[in-house]
């Protein structure tokens, strides 16, 4: 385990006390350690998805979604690497990640499990062996399963599904891209430090919960969460970002990299944060939307029970 001297970067720690969550921070962080807990390893095991944050050659932080069939996530017997096999991984060409991961060893891996809203954070140093991905594993740690949607995802034999060729790339979100968006009830966000590596987290809410507030930038609540701040503290240092949002019933995936600012004690009259007053605004610099295997298979089942209730 690691210590709370040395748990937190500086960033983390001026968003826990910007919060005023430095002690709640402290305690959730004994669950983090240098190695997967090995109660989970057989939840490791059995995920068909996982979702990552790469950094591209010009230090772009990128999300991303990997679709692959249970297996494809091998955890070492110490709990401290965990194998990747790409080869029982849908691939989708355009997404950045395949080139990131041949450059750049840091890799945020966050696997969820959507049917049991069950999550775990694996972040570490990632090197690319003929179709495998070796991950030594720098931090790791399970998250609580607020804000997660209820959803049943099937993709049979993803490492047979033909490369996805077909994407289309922008500067300026569209009105296809805006509609997406403000249809989307989660998406995924990386971030970067410059010595920790890579994190990516799951955001969910209410349909909409991400609105356009115009020339490319979108306007999201933070609500309640671990108060370790993994994300937000590295925006204070590192404003680069990068979204995936899934649109799993109609197949497809939108990728956006761009900028964050940070939005703390903000008028929230509406109750759109769920009383933190806390906001956060993606500029958007570039986006990719890439189609997602066409027997891909998703079920909604139901909403996290943990939404804020808006006015």
């Amino acid at each position: 385990m690691t210590t709370s001297d040395t748990l937190f970067h500086e960033g983390e720690l001026t968003a826990q006390r910007n919060a005023g969550e430095r002690e709640i921070a402290e305690r959730n962080g004994a669950t983090v350690g240098r190695t997967i807990v090995r109660g989970a390893l057989p939840f490791v095991r059995q995920q068909k998805t996982a979702y990552a944050a790469s950094l591209d050659r010009n230090g772009q932080v990128w999300a991303s979604i990997l679709l692959g069939e249970p297996g494809f996530l091998a955890p070492s017997d110490d709990a401290a690497a965990l194998s990747v096999d790409l080869g029982k991984v849908a691939r989708l060409d355009a997404d950045p990640f395949w080139e990131n991961i041949r450059h750049d060893a840091r890799i945020g891996l966050l696997l969820l499990e959507p049917q049991s809203r069950r999550r775990l954070k694996i972040n570490g140093e990632a090197h690319l062996e003929s179709d495998r991905l070796e991950v030594q594993v720098t931090k790791s740690f399970p998250i609580c399963p607020r804000y997660i949607h209820r959803r049943e995802i099937t993709l049979p034999h993803p490492g047979e599904a033909a490369p996805s060729s077909t994407a289309s790339h922008g500067h300026e979100l569209g009105p296809e891209q805006l509609a997406l968006i403000g249809d989307a009830d989660t998406f995924f966000l990386a971030s970067a430090h410059a010595t920790r590596g890579t994190d990516c987290s799951h955001r969910g809410g209410p349909r909409g919960f991400v609105r356009h507030a115009g020339d490319g930038v979108l306007r999201i609540p933070d609500y309640n969460g671990n108060s370790m701040f993994n994300s937000f503290g590295n925006f204070l240092l590192n404003p680069q970002a990068g979204l995936a949002f899934p649109d799993y019933e109609r197949r497809r995936v939108l990728q956006l990299a761009g900028t964050v600012e940070m939005m703390w004690n903000q008028s929230d009259p509406a109750g759109l944060t769920g009383g933190t007053g806390r906001f956060w605004e993606f500029r958007t610099s570039h986006w990719i939307e890439s189609e997602l295997p066409a027997t891909l298979q998703a079920k909604f089942i139901e909403f996290s029970p943990f939404l804020p209730k808006v006015d």
